[in-house]
């Protein structure tokens, strides 16, 4: 009898332990795969910064200001690069290194030309006005273009390539003067680069437009190039993404961000830049067969 109660119990164990715990494995593989049916789309957070030359700050401060947002594409405008002989990372390196990007684009064109000491940084190692992209995905394809129009000369857009889960997208910095009509602006000729360049790519641009966001040049520019602006707050600073794509916007802000109470009140008044940054947050849903 203790013989027969023993191997009831070994046949237990042997068997129906196995089996139950077989079908708690095939139902955690179905929970598993319900929860990544329901989440799976791509968050994106965005960032652009006009940091002004870097007048009033390093690089580690902009990006220790901008971690908490932990900013998975930051466009950089007015941005210093290092100086002739000077022997410096570079501006924009410094601060992708500081929030975990591992990709940097810098352009080579500087806003009408400015350049140190007069539109240099705290340090004097670094002057001018550039635009950088920097990633947490690969870059490909940069490209500096300098834009035709009405304003200060030169204005430019650097351009770069990168795929996020699948789906590609041209990412555009920016820095651009503001004040003319749609047709004489820079703005329209970078419409013309994008409805030639990006037919088959979604669009994700950050920048300094200097036009407001309710603007004749906004709202033209979003009409042309099937755009939509992140940022629906008063501003020149703009973050834009393509329409066409099922992109939703969960939340976006602009902030000046810390302020150094001790810091002579200047045209930034004791902030970072004379400009707030912009932030964004997308959901962006996945690519379908027939994309």
């Amino acid at each position: 009898m203790d013989q027969l109660l023993d191997r009831s119990i070994f046949f237990r164990r042997r068997f129906v332990g196995p089996v139950i715990l077989g079908f708690v494995f095939v139902i955690a593989l179905l929970v598993v795969h319900t929860a990544l049916g329901e989440n799976n789309t791509i968050r994106l957070r965005l960032v652009a910064y006009n940091v002004a030359c870097g007048q009033w700050t390093t690089p580690e401060q902009v990006a220790s200001s901008l971690m908490p947002l932990k900013p998975d594409i930051v466009f950089l405008n007015e941005v210093p690069k290092a100086n002739a002989g000077e022997k410096v990372k570079d501006w924009s390196h410094r601060v992708a290194e500081k929030l975990g990007l591992n990709y940097v684009y810098v352009g080579a064109i500087s806003s009408a030309d400015h350049k140190a000491p007069k539109w240099g940084d705290v340090t004097g190692h670094y002057g001018g006005k550039f635009k950088s992209v920097l990633s947490r995905t690969p870059l490909t394809g940069g490209t500096d273009d300098a834009l035709e129009g009405e304003g200060w000369s030169p204005a430019s857009v650097v351009r770069v390539e990168t795929r996020i889960d699948g789906r590609k997208f041209a990412l555009y910095s920016l820095h651009l003067p503001g004040g003319q009509t749609w047709q004489t602006s820079k703005h329209r000729r970078l419409a013309d680069i994008i409805t030639v360049r990006d037919v088959s790519l979604d669009v994700i641009i950050g920048g300094d437009f200097n036009e407001p966001t309710d603007g004749d040049v906004m709202r033209t520019l979003l009409s042309t190039c099937k755009l939509k602006n992140a940022i629906t707050s008063p501003s020149i600073d703009h973050i834009l993404y393509s329409a066409a794509a099922p992109i939703n916007v969960v939340n976006a802000k602009k902030d000046w961000g810390p302020k150094k109470e001790t810091a002579p009140k200047g045209k930034n008044r004791g902030y970072l830049s004379d400009h707030p940054w912009v932030w964004c947050e997308m959901e962006i849903a996945p690519l379908t067969s027939s994309e």
